[in-house]
C-alpha cells in the first residue's frame, strides 16, 4: 500500500510542482499590485496634504490670517485627517496582504526544498513561514520603530500632525488663549494621537497574522 502511494506521488510530482510554480507567479503578482497601491495611497494622502497647506498658505497671505483663514483651516484639517486616517487602514491591509503573500512564497520554496533537497544552497530567501520571516531574511531589527519605516507609519505620524494642528487652531479660536498654550495642546494632542494610532497598528498586524498556522517554523538557531 505504501509502495503503491509512493508511486502516485512520483508520478503526480510533475504537476504538484507545476501547480505550485503557478501559485508562486500568482502570490508574486499579488505581492506587486498590493505594493503598487500601498504607494499610490501614500502619493495620493502626501501630495493632497501639500497642496491643501499651499492652498492655506494663500489664503493666509490674502486675508492676513484673519478669519478667513481659519475657516478654512478649520475645515480642511478634519479633511484631511479624514484622509489620512483612511489612507492609514488602507495601508495596514497592503501590509497584511502582502506579509501574507512572502509568507505563502516561503511555503512553496519549503516544497522545492522538500522535492529537490539539493537546491537549498542556492536559496537566498527563506523556506519558513513565520509572521516576520521576511524580516530575518533581510537582517531588519524587530524594534518598535521599525514602524516608521512603513507606508502605515509614516501615515500615522502625518495624520497626528495634521490632528494637532487642528486642535490647536480650535482651542485658540475658542478661547483665544496665549499662543505657547495653543501650541502645547496641539503637542499633547499630537503625542496622544500617535501613541493612539501606533497602539491600533500593531494589534491589527497581529491579529491577522495568527489567523495563519506557522507549518514551517524557523529553527531554534535562526530565530
Amino acid at each position: 500500500m505504501m509502495e503503491e502511494q509512493e508511486r502516485v506521488a512520483e508520478k503526480q510530482q510533475p504537476q504538484v510542482i507545476q501547480i505550485m510554480t503557478t501559485e508562486h507567479y500568482n502570490l508574486q503578482a499579488a505581492r506587486s499590485v498590493a505594493t503598487s497601491e500601498a504607494t499610490s495611497r501614500s502619493n495620493l494622502f502626501i501630495s493632497t496634504v501639500s497642496t491643501t497647506l499651499v492652498a492655506l498658505a494663500l489664503i493666509g497671505q490674502i486675508s492676513e490670517l484673519g478669519t478667513a483663514f481659519f475657516v478654512f483651516a478649520l475645515l480642511l484639517f478634519p479633511s484631511l485627517f479624514f484622509l489620512g486616517l483612511v489612507s492609514l487602514e488602507r495601508a495596514i491591509q497592503t501590509t497584511i496582504e502582502d506579509n501574507t503573500c512572502v509568507r505563502g512564497i516561503n511555503r512553496i520554496r519549503h516544497l522545492y526544498v522538500e522535492v529537490v533537497p539539493q537546491v537549498q544552497d542556492y536559496f537566498i530567501l527563506s523556506t519558513h513561514d513565520d509572521p516576520l520571516i521576511y524580516m530575518q531574511a533581510m537582517n531588519f531589527r524587530h524594534a518598535g520603530w521599525q514602524i516608521f519605516l512603513t507606508a502605515a507609519g509614516m501615515i500615522a505620524v502625518i495624520d497626528s500632525i495634521l490632528g494637532g494642528i487642528f486642535l490647536g487652531l480650535l482651542v485658540s479660536q475658542l478661547f483665544g488663549l496665549a499662543l505657547v498654550i495653543c501650541l502645547t495642546v496641539g503637542f499633547l494632542a499630537f503625542l496622544l494621537l500617535l501613541a493612539g494610532l501606533f497602539r491600533f497598528l500593531w494589534p491589527r498586524f497581529w491579529r491577522a497574522q495568527r489567523l495563519i498556522k506557522t507549518l514551517f517554523p524557523s529553527p531554534v538557531d535562526q530565530q
